[in-house]
């Protein structure tokens, strides 16, 4: 690989005007320049495409879908225009630090590393303020077993070799959000991950994806983990058979919780008696005692 490898970045737009200004001009900033942006429009019906002409940068790629596909249908077809021996990943809401580029590119001098992520931070937009998502030291190497205890990357500080991509290959387009998880996990068990662990991208959390970050409703996600538990690829690689248990576990932790919310306490009752003692144990317990101190304890520490 050359020392400034050319770097795709995957941009997915469906009605993304409102802040993809900030998303490009935080592309256009980056230290490293030898990259160049697929932006792929899944069919948007506001200003997107006006405010991308906007910007008069050969490496500025434009293409439309011929209909509108789930977030990571898109993403495959979008890496299939891409040129780049790196792939990242850019939301239309979120934007990097100037030198994100430019610090995790040399990681993959190690021909062993296929992705390479960093910490991030949480950015409130009606507040303006902002906090570390990941206050510990992140993993790297060859660190599937880790990745199924706690799960860490965040695709928007992703990199991704595109041969590791090929080797997988392509997100699994059946899940609704957690594709990226799939791939990365399968993706681990081939490769090893670098990581940076300052923060080098921002996630902006607004009124349009406050209850997606913050998992009010978990039936979606409890949907894509057991579609996931359910999947010949997961099964037939021995590698995973040790570690599917936190898996399971985490299905069962989410649904005691959508219980609790639905008010089903006797279902919720008895996951809780049946969980495994540890920290989630204490969490679901602390729900079910005390569930309105709880949610307001999450207000205060995540304003909206």
């Amino acid at each position: 690989m050359p020392e400034e490898p050319l770097v795709s970045i995957i941009i997915n737009c469906f009605n993304g005007e409102k802040y993809l200004r900030d998303t490009f001009s935080s592309v256009l900033k980056q230290t490293y320049s030898n990259w160049e942006i697929i932006f792929w429009d899944n069919k948007s019906n506001d200003s997107s495409k006006k405010i991308f002409n906007e910007f008069k940068d050969d490496r500025f790629k434009y293409f439309m879908s011929d209909k509108h596909t789930s977030l990571y249908e898109a993403r495959n077809n979008a890496i299939e225009k891409s040129k780049g021996e790196i792939i990242a990943f850019l939301d239309t809401d979120d934007w990097w630090s100037e030198e994100k580029l430019e610090k995790q590119i040399p990681l993959f001098k190690d021909k062993e590393v296929g992705l390479v992520y960093s910490n991030c931070y949480m950015y409130y937009e009606n507040s303006k303020k902002k906090e570390i998502a990941k206050k510990k030291i992140l993993k790297s190497g060859y660190i599937t077993k880790h990745l199924f205890e706690s799960y860490d990357i965040g695709i928007l500080t992703v990199l991704l070799r595109k041969t590791a991509y090929d080797s997988i290959p392509g997100f699994g387009s059946q899940y609704k959000f957690s594709g990226d998880f799939d791939l990365f996990i399968r993706l681990s068990s081939k490769w090893k991950i670098g990581c940076v662990q300052e923060p080098l991208a921002y996630y902006r959390i607004h009124n349009d994806n406050y209850t997606f970050v913050h998992n009010v409703n978990h039936e979606a996600e409890i949907e894509d983990l057991e579609k996931w538990l359910n999947d010949p690829k997961v099964n037939s690689d021995k590698s995973f058979k040790p570690y599917l248990y936190h898996i399971d576990r985490r299905v069962t932790f989410l649904r005691t919780i959508k219980y609790l919310n639905e008010g089903k306490i006797i279902k919720a009752l008895k996951n809780i008696i049946l969980f495994p003692i540890g920290v989630k144990k204490v969490q679901l317990i602390l729900h079910f005692i005390l569930p309105k101190i709880i949610l307001r304890r999450i207000k205060k520490f995540h304003p909206h």
